[in-house]
């Protein structure tokens, strides 16, 4: 699939990494890049893989984890449209760390590490301008491993949610919602729990009427409260 097939819905600068960049630049990295679809459950790439290139995320959503030597999943990062990932190994020469897994049907911008890097050593402009989306990529991780280690379950399950609905654009709703479009076992690996503990929290939530459940959506009927409670 070319790049043009999809610049007619979205353009490159609404992407994070990109949104500095003048619109010649932009084409420069369209000549090189080409967009891939991926099936529901499909490996993007796995650990070890040799390291090709990064991606963007234009549709549906990509799970990144490791598994322990226990066989355990720890889920690294969960990837939603128009967010950069495989970025941080491209200066590294070394082959991708992490495990990459379409959690539904998903298109992504491959950006080929070669090209990419031949441009960048004919621009040094684009460089420059680049560096700042990938300062905040690294301190997103950086913020998250913190959660990780200092909030307890529910605090991070509501900024977690906070997070979500601000990105689906409910948040001046009355009641604000966002729909779980991967399974709860992924949620819960994300958020360093066990999906049993991620439901007894959610029914927490629920009970504090903070939320109310339908089907795959959650309403939160205490946008405020909920808010504080990704704060604390």
């Amino acid at each position: 699939m070319k790049i043009a097939e999809f610049e007619s819905n979205k353009t490159l600068r609404d992407i994070p990494l990109f949104s500095e960049l003048s619109i010649e630049q932009l084409r420069e990295i369209s000549t090189i890049s080409s967009v891939k679809k991926f099936a529901k459950h499909e490996f993007i790439f796995s650990e070890g893989d040799y390291y090709q290139g990064f991606f963007i995320l234009l549709k549906g959503a990509v799970k990144i984890f490791k598994v322990t030597s226990e066989g355990k999943e720890s889920v690294v990062h969960i990837v939603k449209p128009l967010t950069a990932f495989a970025d941080i190994p491209l200066f590294e020469g070394s082959n991708y760390p992490v495990n990459a897994q379409a959690t539904e049907e998903s298109l992504a911008l491959f950006i080929p590490k070669e090209g990419f890097i031949d441009l960048l050593k004919k621009n040094h402009e684009i460089s420059l301008k680049m560096l700042a989306g990938f300062a905040k990529r690294l301190k997103s991780l950086v913020a998250h491993i913190e959660d990780l280690s200092s909030k307890e379950v529910v605090n991070r399950l509501a900024k977690y949610l906070v997070k979500e609905i601000k990105k689906s654009g409910t948040e001046n709703l009355p009641e604000p919602f966002v729909k779980l479009t991967i399974p709860k076992s992924t949620i819960a690996a994300y958020l360093g729990t066990i999906t049993e503990t991620l439901s007894r929290t959610f029914k927490k939530l629920h009970d504090d009427e903070i939320i109310r459940v339908k089907g795959k959506k959650i309403f939160i009927k205490n946008f405020s409260k909920l808010k504080k409670l990704g704060k604390d």
